[in-house]
């Protein structure tokens, strides 16, 4: 039968290369289109090409069934099975049955054909694991990287407003050349300060801030001793928490919990029971509604605040001098007065969210969390009273049978009595509160009380 090279573009625009046997050009076109290729340029091929062709590459005898449900039975050239097994389903979309080596006998043959391509799917399985599991990492390690970047990014803004802050303040006073060197080093953070190699923006910061701690900076350093020492003792703050940030212990214990239920429950939509379990955990540590931008903001800002009230709190300890000391106190001050506006301010906003939710008519975790232990306490109890009476009734029924298995005595222990007795409380309590008191907070003060009283008189009196 003769042979014919062809060119094609496939479905998912890939051109493909590769040879198809036919009884005639027009039946080898044919046949190309009903596997949905658009041909380019196809030519019968001679005997001779045919096994220069075969004779450089093996040749894998196939079988599956095409797009349209047809069962085709053919050859390729490939450089090994694997690669031919991976043609036929990408490029050729056949659902493939088994591929074997065209060298091997008919004994042979045959016993390969009934293997199928199970190992083959596995091994592609397999890469695709890894593959997948390769760029997983990689995502992770670029949304590190990029967190890193921003949080650098932030402080070097905040040390160029500082020293621009500063040199608006005291140009007069300073020499021309100090001024011209710490203008340079602006200069330069400002050029690199997107670059993506954040060691190198963090040594040129941390230079500029040790210039400014060791370099005379005013024309008279006595007639400047405070604004010296005050300069002195922000280099020194920033220069700390700029070394911090190189270590992934400075971030906040809290901060990292709230960072994990961002990762496996907010942005997963399909988190695993035990991460759900975990999500609980860390709700009762930093609280389970989920934060919105403004709330995120001011507790970033607290936690800021916190690393500079521990550096400044260092430096005073530190203190070469009572002028730096008093410096240092001054600026430690001011530092709790901050934090205590942002921690009123982080109050005011987690009340307006709370408000949001409320008119937006959205349940709070809690709120979702009292809905399902409603829904499973009914379920649980309905399948005890369905238990209960099957096994009172055979229980109480002479059918004949040696023996009642122990499992329908059960419903006679006192633990259970007390159990399901204090699980229908909690049903009744929780029933009460969701239909006839939903919205009031004081319904929540009176009911819970009643509810811990009756669980325990009936403790006691059972």
């Amino acid at each position: 039968m003769p042979k014919y090279r062809y060119i094609a573009i496939s479905n998912d625009n890939q051109q493909l290369n590769g040879t198809i046997g036919a009884p005639d050009e027009a039946s080898a076109r044919r046949e190309l289109n009903e596997l949905g290729f658009s041909i380019i340029s196809i030519n019968e091929i001679t005997e001779e090409q045919t096994l220069n062709q075969q004779s450089s590459m093996p040749i894998f005898e196939f079988a599956g069934l095409d797009k349209n449900g047809k069962r085709v039975i053919g050859t390729i050239v490939s450089e090994d099975r694997l690669s031919a097994y991976r043609r036929l389903i990408s490029e050729y979309s056949f659902n493939v049955e088994y591929i074997i080596d065209n060298n091997l006998d008919e004994a042979s043959k045959a016993i390969e054909r009934q293997k199928g391509v199970y190992d083959l799917q596995q091994q592609i399985e397999e890469e695709e694991a890894k593959n997948k599991q390769r760029e997983s990492e990689e995502e992770k390690d670029l949304r590190e990287f990029e967190k890193e970047q921003a949080v650098l990014k932030s402080q070097i803004d905040f040390v160029l407003n500082k020293v621009r802050e500063m040199l608006d303040e005291h140009e007069k006073n300073m020499k021309a050349e100090t001024k011209i060197k710490i203008k340079n080093f602006v200069d330069k953070l400002i050029r690199i300060k997107t670059s993506t190699n954040l060691d190198y923006i963090r040594k040129t910061a941390e230079d500029l801030l040790t210039f400014l701690q060791n370099e005379e900076l005013f024309q008279n350093e006595e007639a400047h001793l405070q604004a010296r020492t005050k300069m002195l003792i922000e280099a020194k703050s920033l220069t700390m928490q700029l070394k911090k940030t190189k270590s992934k212990t400075s971030i906040s214990f809290g901060e990292s919990l709230r960072q994990w239920r961002k990762e496996h429950i907010i942005n997963n939509p399909k988190p695993t029971l035990s991460e759900k379990a975990l999500n609980i955990l860390i709700g009762l540590l930093i609280g389970f509604d989920k934060e919105n931008e403004k709330v995120e903001t001011a507790r970033k800002d607290i936690i800021t605040l916190n690393n500079q009230i521990i550096q400044y709190l260092l430096l005073y300890l530190q203190a070469p001098n009572s002028e730096y000391k008093n410096q240092a106190k001054e600026g430690l001050s001011h530092l709790l007065q901050e934090r205590k506006k942002r921690k009123q301010l982080l109050k005011e906003h987690q009340k307006e969210l709370k408000r949001l939710r409320h008119e937006a008519g959205e349940l709070t975790v809690m709120e979702k969390l009292r809905d399902d232990i409603f829904s499973f306490s009914g379920w649980l109890l309905v399948f005890y009273l369905i238990y209960y009476f099957i096994s009172i009734y055979l229980t109480t029924k002479q059918f004949g049978l040696p023996s009642i298995p122990y499992v329908f005595y059960i419903f006679k222990s006192s633990f259970l009595k007390y159990f399901l007795t204090t699980l229908f409380l909690l049903h009744s309590a929780i029933s009460i509160k969701v239909n006839f008191f939903k919205k009031s907070e004081l319904a929540t003060l009176i009911i819970t009380p009643i509810f811990i009283f009756g669980s325990l008189l009936i403790i006691i009196n059972f």
